[in-house]
């Protein structure tokens, strides 16, 4: 009952974001917030993706080691030189040796390669950022296409920025290509960012400078963050690498 309930929710959010924003946007729903994140990231770019408690296990033992939340591309080599390639092997190394080989972030492994995650989840913490993103049905390396896509999204981003009180001064750019690897490119300038022609601007500077013809993108997004007077000093990162 308490999943069904979690799961209406998450269509209301789901709803709600459609209405307000005119963005879609993929949720998850499962037994903890490790779980959550995966099952969010199961049916972009707007999927409802639920792992019930009895298929937790199931659901670990065949996930990819790479899309373990936590498990960043350098992580991941690591661990496939390993031979652990998704979360059943990964359930066969003790606490002790995960620790040994990955430092306190051992831990982490190993609790989650069992579904367990305590962490709780915080739902007013101050925005660190403001952003969209888009995944594409196919991959695509023509850059006018591209330039076109991140116009489109950077318009989507001053949107919001609009409807925010918040002035930022750092915009990223997250590129994420078709082997699933992604990147990220900031700039920071000393006014804060304010009209849609300049996240334009800023966001199709970041994206050529890292574009060539060999590599096919899947997915690209924008990020607004380093806001003036904010109480936090750091910029969020996109990504966790560990």
């Amino acid at each position: 009952k308490g999943m069904a309930i979690a799961t209406d929710i998450a269509r209301e959010i789901k709803s709600r974001i459609k209405m307000q924003t005119g963005l879609t946007a993929s949720a998850g729903v499962s037994v903890n917030k490790f779980l959550a994140k995966i099952a969010s990231d199961m049916d972009k770019p707007d999927g409802l993706f639920v792992i019930k408690p009895h298929q937790v296990q199931a659901f670990i033992d065949t996930l990819p080691i790479e899309k373990f939340f936590g498990v960043g591309k350098v992580t991941a080599s690591k661990m496939k030189s390993l031979g652990i390639f998704d979360g059943k092997q990964l359930k066969q190394l003790s606490e002790k040796a995960l620790v040994t080989k990955f430092g306190k972030s051992g831990h982490y492994y190993y609790n989650v390669a069992r579904g367990i995650d305590y962490r709780q989840v915080v739902p007013n913490r101050e925005r660190k950022s403001l952003g969209a993103e888009t995944t594409f049905g196919e991959d695509y390396s023509d850059q006018q296409l591209l330039l076109n896509k991140i116009e489109i999204i950077a318009v989507s981003v001053a949107s919001r920025l609009a409807k925010a009180s918040i002035k930022p001064k750092t915009l990223t750019v997250k590129i994420k290509y078709s082997d699933f690897s992604q990147i990220t490119r900031s700039k920071t300038v000393e006014e804060t960012i304010q009209s849609e022609q300049s996240i334009i601007t800023m966001a199709k500077e970041l994206l050529l400078n890292v574009l060539e013809p060999s590599h096919k993108i899947r997915l690209l997004g924008i990020s607004l963050s380093n806001f003036e007077n904010s109480t936090r000093k750091s910029q969020e990162q996109l990504t966790l690498e560990l």
